[in-house]
């Protein structure tokens, strides 16, 4: 009788839910909130690097050897890409995680259910077309119910996957051709860290051409 007191004890309640909503919610809130700040420190960074590598060519005169140093400039912008991207992408892990979850919290305190409320509170004033008043991820929430069957990891990388980018897909995606999943931050993170690996490997050939004539 003991045993089965402490098991129901150590069950979950509403009061324990609630206090799980509010901690993936704002874990949910800033970690997208740093994937963007990161996006927007590297995109900076990476602007200035590329600003300051064309004045340097620009100004460098011919046949100075001088430019040449200027390669390393290029090498440290593809690596700062690289990095910023994986930056962005591991905060954007934690923000799927915690959406899962949180997902998973709300159908477990029922707030998808507009009529699970108690007598003698009004209805929602605008109420969700997934059910209740919590506004959803349109995009995602469409996705997950034509996936039932997936499992909160597997659907995780999943949703990953559809973001991952190839050259082919950026060309698809720039064109206007969205994916079925509509989820652009870290497919946008992708594609301009590119622009900026690309954008320095140009300058290379122009540095050494610069140096060496």
């Amino acid at each position: 009788m003991g045993l089965e007191t402490g098991r129901i004890e150590e069950k979950l309640n509403r009061a324990e839910l609630l206090v799980l909503h509010e901690h993936y919610a704002t874990e949910m809130r800033a970690s997208l909130d740093f994937a963007h700040r990161n996006l927007s420190f590297y995109t900076g960074l990476l602007s200035a690097i590329l600003a300051a590598l064309l004045a340097g060519i620009l100004k460098a005169g011919s046949g100075d050897l001088r430019a040449l140093w200027l390669l390393s400039g290029s090498g440290l912008a593809v690596w700062l890409a690289e990095v910023g991207y994986s930056t962005v992408k591991v905060f954007y892990h934690r923000f799927i995680d915690a959406y899962l979850t949180l997902l998973n919290v709300q159908r477990m305190l029922r707030l998808d259910d507009s009529k699970w409320i108690a007598p003698g509170i009004a209805p929602p004033f605008i109420p969700s077309k997934y059910g209740g008043f919590v506004a959803q991820w349109t995009g995602a929430v469409e996705w997950l119910e034509d996936h039932r069957q997936l499992n909160a990891e597997v659907a995780k990388q999943a949703i990953l996957e559809e973001q991952m980018v190839t050259p082919a897909s950026a060309l698809r995606y720039l064109r206007g051709k969205r994916p079925r999943f509509r989820a652009i931050t870290l497919r946008d993170a992708r594609i301009t860290m590119w622009a900026f690996e690309l954008a320095s490997l140009l300058l290379v050939p122009a540095t050494i051409i610069t140096g060496l004539s």
